[in-house]
């Protein structure tokens, strides 16, 4: 560097010379194979010196230079870029410029450096030969440096792309949008200098993509955190009055919904989600569910009542049956000893089998429709008997039979269907009302005991059947049930007072047997359908029927109703 002072006097007139030389481009212009333009030298902003003479100008920019060399030799290449620059501005020789562009080049500045040697190979005079026996020849550096901007334009650039969440598919465009490098997210990609698109892609996640310039030989790493793309979660929940509640995969839990419109819809990106439903006397339901983005999630939720146990009522029935049922089997003696003895046995019996033999948490729609069945095996038999034959000593054994065998009918029933309350007490208020129809219409007819059992068995039998037909179809609970029950027995109270007003008011003739239970029968009727319009409200139907339209693949419209269940 120190060559360079002594010869500043006869250079100062060669500044503005230029070679031509194919390989190397021009200030501003654009590269071509990358598309990112030579960046804007300090060298192009000098300030003019046109007062200072031309010993002035050696001298200041000598002292320039050799501040410069001295922060070079420092290792402090920016202060040395900065003094270099001064000196060129000063005395534009064209060697400089080689210094300045290898400072640069130290200081990792590769696209600023290969700038300056290319401003460097364009300054060497055609004709400019060696300063002195041991200076280089400019020819030959010029062509050495030509090779140098090669090798530093080929440095690669190392990119790379971190994401969230990690895994996704990294791709580089170059201006001309081919494919430069392509990896996964924290793979390092390497390219040349240059403008680029990153395209970042992840399934189920939104595709990014963001523009960067990329300087030669210089690393970059890029966070980018993508956006899940959006389902639809649907969700309908019985009973309407239950809550929801979403627990998201960061293990975020929120409730959603707004109680008492039993259904939920919201867009949520796509992923593994819990879903929680509770209510008021309900078991609380948990379900995994996974939203497919760009894709609607169906969810429907049914909330089981909290169980409850029928232990107690059981073990109280069994004692009370199995008394019954030992007495009325011990009935087929005329001997009341063995019939007190009988009652004692079936006591003790139906207490300590119930207490010892039924689990603690038997449900207690198991349990009712024991109850139920015993209660209806021994009506079913007494009558079946009546039929057949006059003899007590036959009638009485069948109630017995029937206790038994309709109670562990209707405690397999209840542990194989897993009954609830509800159902149990549909089937038991079918089986009552059934029963109380088929007494009042024998009695409506005063019919012998014959016709009376035949009525009792048709309504039994019908009552029966209807309860069980309506759990199919309705979800009606115990209370609703107890409600109906109480309304059918004000009906037939009324229908028995309205009787006995108008047999006042009308003739002693209208107070016959038959007219009495005429009159109950309809009271009864009455208040069942009463009862049961008033409280329709109070359940949700299984079976729920919607209007629709289709059409035929002829084309014709066509109008109904569809039910699901």
């Amino acid at each position: 560097m120190r060559v360079w002072v002594s010869a500043v006097a006869v250079c100062v007139a060669l500044g503005s010379a230029r070679a031509d030389n194919g390989d190397v481009d021009t200030p501003g212009a654009d590269r071509g194979y990358i598309g990112k333009p030579i960046p804007v030298l300090e060298i192009e902003e000098c300030a003019g010196h046109d007062q200072m003479t031309p010993d002035e100008l050696r001298k200041a920019a000598a002292e320039h230079f050799d501040r410069g060399e001295t922060l070079y030799v420092q290792g402090d290449y920016h202060g040395a870029v900065t003094e270099l620059v001064a000196a060129y501005c000063f005395a534009p020789y064209y060697a400089v410029l080689k210094d300045i562009g290898q400072a640069y080049e130290r200081e990792l500045e590769y696209e600023k450096a290969i700038a300056y040697f290319e401003k460097y190979v364009l300054e060497v005079p055609p004709d400019a030969q060696k300063l002195g026996v041991c200076g280089n020849d400019p020819q030959v550096d010029k062509e050495n440096v030509a090779a140098r901007i090669k090798v530093l334009r080929n440095l690669r650039a190392k990119i790379r792309v971190n994401t969230d969440p990690p895994g996704a598919k990294v791709a580089l465009l170059d201006y001309q949008g081919t494919v430069a490098a392509r990896g996964s997210s924290g793979d390092e990609l390497a390219v040349l200098g240059g403008h680029y698109t990153v395209v970042v892609e992840h399934e189920g996640f939104k595709e990014i993509s963001r523009d960067i310039d990329v300087d030669v030989g210089k690393p970059y790493t890029i966070f980018s955190k993508l956006d899940a793309l959006q389902g639809r979660l649907r969700v309908r929940v019985v009973p309407a009055d239950a809550r929801l509640f979403l627990q998201y995969p960061n293990g975020d839990k929120l409730q959603i919904g707004i109680a008492g419109t039993g259904s939920f819809e919201s867009p949520l990106p796509g992923g593994k989600y819990r879903l929680y439903a509770e209510a008021p006397g309900r078991v609380t339901v948990a379900r995994d569910i996974e939203l497919i983005a760009d894709k609607d999630t169906p969810v429907s939720l049914e909330l089981p009542p909290v169980p409850q146990f029928g232990r107690r009522q059981l073990i109280a029935y069994s004692t009370l049956a199995g008394s019954v049922a030992g007495g009325t089997l011990a009935g087929a003696s005329d001997n009341a000893g063995i019939v007190l003895t009988g009652v004692g046995a079936g006591l003790a019996g139906g207490f300590f089998a119930s207490y010892y033999a039924t689990p603690h948490d038997i449900p207690l729609g198991t349990s009712s429709l024991t109850i139920t069945s015993s209660l209806v095996g021994g009506v079913a038999f007494v009558n079946t008997a009546t039929l057949f034959t006059d003899t007590t000593r036959v009638r009485a054994p069948a109630v017995g039979v029937g206790l038994l065998l309709g109670g562990g009918v209707g405690y397999y029933a209840g542990r194989r269907t897993h009954i609830t309350p509800g159902d149990a007490a549909v089937i038991n208020s079918g089986a009552i009302w059934g029963t109380a129809t088929g007494l009042l219409f024998s009695a409506s007819f005063e019919a012998d005991d014959k016709i009376s059992s035949g009525l009792v068995l048709s309504g039994l039998g019908m009552g029966t059947l209807g309860g069980v037909l309506m759990t199919r179809y309705f979800q009606v609970s115990r209370g609703r049930a107890a409600l109906i029950d109480v309304g059918g027995a004000i009906g037939a109270l009324v229908g028995y007072g309205t009787h006995g007003i108008v047999s006042d008011q009308t003739s002693a003739a209208g107070s016959s047997g038959a007219s009495q239970a005429s009159y109950t029968l309809g009271g009864m009727i009455t208040g069942l359908l009463l009862s049961g319009v008033l409280t329709r409200n109070m359940d949700a139907p299984k079976l729920v029927v919607a209007p629709t339209v289709t059409k035929t693949p002829a084309g014709t419209t066509m109008f109904g109703i569809g039910a699901d269940w």
